[in-house]
């Protein structure tokens, strides 16, 4: 059995490959703007004066490969380009948020929405019930809060909460100010955002 692979012709892109009884029964499988290489070529090659040929390296996952003139090519715009970067700001600022803080007392507490539910919902109940201190179990283990102290500790959620979402707004409005593709690849996400560790005053 002979090997053979079919191509198109314009682009040498391998579209399938197989394997037949003869060189003549080889030939045949071309359809229509398709050629037959009478070997074995591989999909990451394509066919150059008919002989496969290594297609170059993929330089990252943003890239598709031209077949027309055999090279990779960054498809994405740049409001593509924007947009990708605003996206992981995002993600940064969502996981600044809800990755805690650590207050000047030594207290870490965590800051997604539960906690600052939970937080409000303790402060509320106290109040309700008359009780002036509460042992309030923090991200770094039992504290002894006064109700003062503990709205302390939700305000400095909230302080940083808001940073974090002014920060993101920060970086959203600089981002759409870029113009090519060098400053987008420049642009540092993890510039900008609020400290999360003995940073934060609760009274």
């Amino acid at each position: 059995m002979i090997d053979f692979t079919v191509y198109k012709t314009a682009t040498g892109e391998v579209v399938r490959s197989g394997y037949a009884g003869s060189e003549d029964e080889c030939l045949s499988q071309a359809f229509e703007g398709e050629s037959v290489y009478v070997g074995k070529a591989r999909f990451d090659q394509y066919l150059a004066d008919g002989k496969p040929v290594d297609m170059p390296s993929k330089p990252d996952e943003h890239h598709v490969f031209d077949w027309t003139h055999r090279a990779w090519l960054d498809p994405r715009t740049m409001e593509d380009r924007r947009r990708a970067l605003r996206e992981r700001v995002t993600e940064r600022r969502w996981e600044i948020e809800t990755g805690g803080i650590t207050l000047q007392s030594g207290v870490r507490v965590l800051t997604g929405k539960p906690d600052q539910d939970r937080i409000t919902a303790v402060i509320v109940n106290a109040d309700i019930a008359g009780i002036d201190a509460v042992d309030f179990k923090a991200d770094s283990g039992w504290a002894r809060l006064t109700l003062d102290e503990l709205r302390g500790v939700a305000k400095a959620i909230g302080l940083h909460v808001q940073a974090c979402f002014s920060a993101e707004r920060t970086h959203h409005a600089a981002i759409d100010q870029l113009r090519t593709e060098a400053e987008t690849e420049a642009y540092d996400i993890s510039a900008g955002w609020p400290l999360t560790n003995n940073s934060i005053e609760t009274q």
